[in-house]
């Protein structure tokens, strides 16, 4: 069975990706988002559990129940809170070649949404 953690060793080696690219360590605050270790293996842990690696990100500064399952929607529920960060949490994760951002279909209307896909050499 394939254990949904990030390897400690691979956690490692983003977040210094991270802090060089940010130049201070974490956490930090970036557009009223505290980005630490925590928010980073979640958002990672989210993404390589989907077996595209793909989410629509569908962040919102809604509640929970108003939020469209995706990213920003499981981080709430993993996080424990109604905080909108799926769109932050991606552009820092981008920014350092973790992630790449995309364009996917929202499934009720069609629309292309932006997304966020887990780059393969950082999958377990």
């Amino acid at each position: 069975m394939q254990d949904d953690h990030i390897p400690e060793e691979l956690l490692k080696k983003i977040t210094l990706k991270i802090e060089v690219k940010q130049k201070k360590r974490l956490p930090f605050e970036v557009r009223g988002i505290v980005i630490s270790e925590l928010l980073i293996a979640t958002t990672l842990e989210i993404l390589n559990k989907e077996k595209s690696k793909l989410l629509p990100q569908n962040a919102r500064h809604d509640n929970l129940e108003k939020t469209p399952d995706g990213l920003d929607k499981r981080l709430k529920i993993r996080m424990g809170n109604d905080t909108c960060r799926g769109h932050i949490i991606s552009d820092i994760l981008a920014e350092v070649g973790i992630v790449r951002l995309a364009k996917v279909r929202n499934i009720k209307t069609g629309k292309l949404v932006n997304g966020t896909q887990l780059i393969l050499d950082y999958t377990w």
